[in-house]
Order: C-alpha cells, then sequence, then structure tokens
C-alpha cells in the first residue's frame, strides 16, 4: 500500500519538476517567482465580433453591465470577459472580475457618460485611453488608468493596468454622484456600506477598519460553523454507531469529525472572504490559499469517509461465514484511499494553480518508463487480484507452502500476504511469488484426522481387549463431533513389546482450536475406560532369558 502510493507521489512529483522541459510539460508558476504567463483559451466567434475593437468592447461591458443593473446577474460573465484578467490568479480571477467590473462601472458612471461614437474603432491600431491621470487617496499618489488593449488573442479588453489600478480609481471617484442620465450600479453591499458608521472607511494598518471588523466577525463566524459542523457530524456517527453496534469509542468518534470541522471553516472562510473588497493583490492570496486548504481538508474528509464506509462493511463481513469479503473489504479500502490520494493531489495541485491537463498527458507519456521502474510493484498487484479470484485461502487458515513456510493468514494487501507463524513470528510474502506457489490449506478442510496406536501389554486377557474396543467404538458413535462411517478401532499388530490396537477417527470441525478441544475429551475417555477395565498400556521392553549351566563348566569358563 505505501510503495504504491509513493510510487503515485513520485510519478507527480517527476512529472511536475518536468515544468522545466519544453519538450514535456509546461507548469504555469506562481505569481512572484516567475513571469505571469497568459493563458490561451477558446475564443467563441461571437465574442471575437464583440471584442473586435475598442468601441465594440466598451459597447459589450456597458450593455452587460446595463442588464446587471436591471437584475440580471448572469450577464456578470459577459462584461468579466472584457477584462485581460491574465495577471489575476486564475483560482481568484471570477471573483476578481466580478469586483473590477462593478468598480469599473461605478468609475465609468461618476467620470462621464459613454459616447461610443467617440471610442476608436481601430482593429489594429496602439492601445486606446478612456482616461490616464494620477489621483491622490490620502498622502499618497497613484497612476491610474481606464485603457482598452489588443490582447495576444486578438482581440481587445480592458487592460491589466486598468484592472490594476481601479480600485485606486474608484475610491478617488467614490464620493461623486453618477452622472446625469446614467443610472446608478448598486448592490447589497453598497447599501450596506452606506448604513455603515463613517469610521469604518477609515485605514487602519493595511485595511480599513470595515475590513477588520469584518474580517473578525468571518473568523469567529466560520469558527462557530467549524464546531456546529463537528457536533452534527459527532451526533449522526454517534447514532449510526449506536445502531449499528459498530466498534468505534466515542473519543475517536469525536477526533475523527476534524476534518469535517475543518472543510465547513475552510468552504465559509473561501465564501465570506470575497466579500470584504479587499485589493486584489490581498484577495488573491486569500484566494488561493483558501483553496488549498478547501483541497486539503476534501481529501481528508474524504479518507475519514472511507473509513467509515468500511467500517459499516467489516461489521458485515464479520457476520458473514464466507471469509472472501474479509479479504476484499480491506483491499477495496485501501484501494480507494489510493485513489482519493492521487485524485487529492491533482486537487491541489489545480489550486496551485498547476497546468493538471498537461500533469495528466505527461502521466501518459513518463507512465511507461515508471511502469518498467516499478514492476515488481505491478507484479504484486496482479498477483494480488490472483489471490482474490482464485481464492486458495482465507483469513485465519492454516496454509503450508514450499521451503517449510506455514502459518495462520492474518492479511492479504496490495502487495505482498501475511502469514503468523507457531512461533509467533510474521512471514510477508510478495503476491506475485504466492500466486506461483504450491499451497497446501489446512483450513479449508471439512474434517480433521486423528490417527494413534494404543499399545497394551500382551498380558491382558483376550475378552478385555475385545471389551475395550467395543467400548471405545461406542463411545465413538455417541460422540457427536466424530464421524461414524469411516472411524476405525481394531487389532492391527503384534509388536515385540505390545499389542497394537489402531485407531483413526475424524473430528467435524473447520477450526484447529475445536479440534485440540475434542481431541483431548476423546484421548480423556479412552484412557478412562482402559482404566475402568483394567487394560494396562504396555512400554517398550525386552527380557532377557538366562540359560542355566552346570557348575564344573563355569569353573572352567571362569
Amino acid at each position: 500500500m505505501i510503495r504504491v502510493a509513493v510510487f503515485l507521489l513520485i510519478s507527480f512529483s517527476q512529472i511536475v519538476l518536468a515544468g522545466v522541459n519544453p519538450l514535456t510539460l509546461s507548469v504555469t508558476a506562481s505569481r512572484g517567482l516567475e513571469e505571469p504567463k497568459k493563458d490561451v483559451e477558446f475564443i467563441s466567434t461571437e465574442l471575437k465580433e464583440k471584442l473586435k475593437n475598442p468601441q465594440e468592447t466598451m459597447r459589450t461591458f456597458i450593455q452587460a453591465m446595463d442588464r446587471v443593473k436591471s437584475g440580471s446577474t448572469s450577464s456578470f460573465n459577459e462584461a468579466i470577459a472584457t477584462l485581460d484578467l491574465s495577471q489575476i490568479d486564475p483560482n481568484a480571477r471570477q471573483v476578481t472580475g466580478k469586483i473590477t467590473a462593478e468598480r469599473l462601472i461605478n468609475t465609468l458612471d461618476r467620470i462621464a457618460k459613454i459616447n461610443l461614437t467617440h471610442i476608436s474603432t481601430s482593429e489594429n491600431g496602439p492601445k486606446w485611453f478612456f482616461r490616464k491621470q494620477t489621483v491622490t487617496i490620502g498622502d499618497n499618489v497613484y497612476d491610474v488608468e481606464i485603457a482598452i488593449a489588443k490582447s495576444p488573442e486578438g482581440i481587445w479588453k480592458f487592460s491589466p493596468e486598468t484592472v490594476s489600478s481601479i480600485e485606486n480609481f474608484y475610491s478617488s471617484v467614490a464620493r461623486l454622484k453618477v452622472v446625469e442620465g446614467v443610472t446608478e450600479y448598486r448592490n447589497w453591499r453598497s447599501r450596506f456600506k452606506e448604513r455603515m458608521p463613517a469610521w469604518t472607511s477609515e485605514e487602519f494598518f493595511i485595511l480599513k477598519k470595515g475590513q477588520w471588523l469584518g474580517l473578525i466577525v468571518l473568523v469567529f463566524g466560520s469558527l462557530a460553523i467549524f464546531a456546529l459542523t463537528r457536533f452534527l457530524s459527532t451526533f449522526y456517527l454517534r447514532y449510526k454507531v449506536n445502531h449499528k453496534s459498530l466498534d468505534f469509542n466515542e473519543d475517536d468518534q469525536y477526533k475523527s469529525t476534524m476534518p469535517f470541522g475543518c472543510l465547513a471553516f475552510s468552504i465559509s472562510w473561501l465564501i465570506g472572504i470575497r466579500f470584504l473588497e479587499f485589493d486584489l493583490e490581498m484577495l488573491e492570496i486569500f484566494i488561493r490559499a483558501s483553496y488549498i486548504m478547501t483541497a486539503v481538508f476534501s481529501v481528508w474528509s474524504a479518507l475519514k469517509l472511507v473509513d467509515y464506509v468500511s467500517l459499516h462493511f467489516e461489521k458485515i463481513a464479520a457476520g458473514t461465514a464466507n471469509k472472501f469479503d474479509d479479504v476484499l473489504i480491506p483491499m477495496l479500502k485501501k484501494t480507494t484511499k489510493v485513489f482519493v490520494v492521487a485524485f487529492g493531489a491533482i486537487l491541489v495541485a489545480h489550486s496551485l494553480t498547476f497546468d493538471v491537463a498537461s500533469i495528466l498527458a505527461g502521466l501518459g507519456i513518463g507512465g511507461v518508463a515508471v511502469a518498467l521502474a516499478a514492476k515488481d510493484t505491478i507484479s504484486n498487484l496482479f498477483g494480488s487480484v490472483t489471490v482474490i479470484i482464485d481464492r486458495p485461502f482465507q483469513i485465519g487458515d492454516y496454509v503450508s507452502l514450499e521451503k517449510n513456510i506455514e502459518g495462520t493468514v492474518e492479511q492479504v494487501g496490495f502487495r505482498s500476504t501475511r502469514l503468523r507463524t507457531p512461533y509467533n513470528s510474521l512471514v510477508t510474502l510478495p503476491n506475485s511469488v504466492l500466486a506461483n506457489m504450491a499451497i497446501d490449506n489446512y483450513g479449508m478442510r471439512r474434517v480433521r484426522r486423528y490417527k494413534t496406536f494404543l499399545h497394551i501389554e500382551y498380558a491382558t486377557p483376550l475378552p478385555k481387549i475385545e471389551e475395550y474396543c467395543e467400548r471405545i467404538r461406542y463411545h465413538i458413535q455417541l460422540n457427536p463431533i466424530i464421524q461414524k462411517d469411516n472411524a476405525v478401532v481394531t487389532l492391527f499388530e503384534m509388536n515385540t513389546s505390545s499389542l497394537d490396537i489402531m485407531l483413526t477417527v475424524f473430528f467435524v470441525t473447520d477450526n484447529y482450536q475445536t479440534e485440540l478441544a475434542e481431541r483431548h475429551k476423546f484421548i480423556y475417555e479412552i484412557l478412562k475406560i482402559a482404566e475402568q477395565i483394567e487394560v494396562k498400556f504396555a512400554y517398550p521392553t525386552q527380557t532377557i532369558f538366562l540359560e542355566k549351566t552346570k557348575s564344573t563348566e563355569m569353573d572352567k569358563i571362569l
């Protein structure tokens, strides 16, 4: 299991690092480490027509925002399409684009009523400027602009400089009223801000006081959702555990709900952070961190869900006579966890803005080389499939293998099978090797044979010998654990020091402990019968007879 997970993670890491190789993959580097790369996106013919020159771009934006003002929030997507967001973190583009569109329309509406006939219609000209100036906010002076430039895709969009400076531009005109003949854009946030005290708009250590207040509310609100989620999930889990009588103590139940609480916290943070109107760079950082947290906690929660579901099915499997599911369920559990971890790695990579499509393509290219390097691991995987399909043994069976290896089967995993030997040591066998070995499964026996010889003295009277055999046969008939049709009790051999009675019986049990207990009872009854009728057992002895000679001859010898 560990080797498979490591194999997937190493492959994933190598492919990510291969982003420096132009022949394989290209990975989008995080901001600040490398010059941001523009994404190649599919541009529809209809969109190209709407963004074919500065005039059409402005028209598209104004008309889309007019529909938004009328209540059609779906038109935000068309307005966002007019913005060049290539410099923005991909995880934050939708949120940032919406905020930028709102600030841009509010700025335009306070500067002038747009006359589209005054805007350039050239499709190949230079960047067209609607405004380019400096603004003063507090003690700071900023360069701002509203401009439309041609993008590498051949369409005209509001420039990246417009996107980055629109916050300062809007702050400089926010107190102005909209020009005559223009409908003001208002949403619930603007109405809420109007009702807030004036001090909430004051700057305090990087942020506005209102933003600090909102941040505190968001933190405590997210913590409340975290606690509520843990409480509800623990309550539900305890109900299920008690209802299905699962082996899961209360302390572990509460601890295991941690990932669900963390996931709820990260989701609430991700949703709430976009309403605090941070500047774009800070918003990108918060959203990136939120996406990463959500991805990590989603994987953690999924792994816990796999554990819960497996616990339920293991309980069902324990109550069935068939032990095949005792092998299958742990293996499916491990398989599911491997896929969850692999999917989680892709999810986290997407949160880190790696080019996931290129990574998946690289998995196909590098898969051959990695498969050759991990051929033993793969052969063990196929070996485990063979063991499951053929079912030569089950968990708890006592098996004997080649090279004098024997023991009780404890676990069948992805890579190997573990046996507990009679010496209480643990033997681990690769499944690829095990699949090609001769397996003698003692656990599959329906009956257990017991064969021995009763050595009685030669001096035992013949009637007692016959009585002894008959009483043993009678006891066999009364014993429900012993098969009746193939039991053997017969005088078998005249040995050098004893008369031998051969005794062969078969105990109807598939359990070694039961066999030992029944054998003990049976031998005890044999000894008890012998004691009752005074049949004595012989020991290996030899009798030496010395011939008597005359004394004169003995004297000669001496």
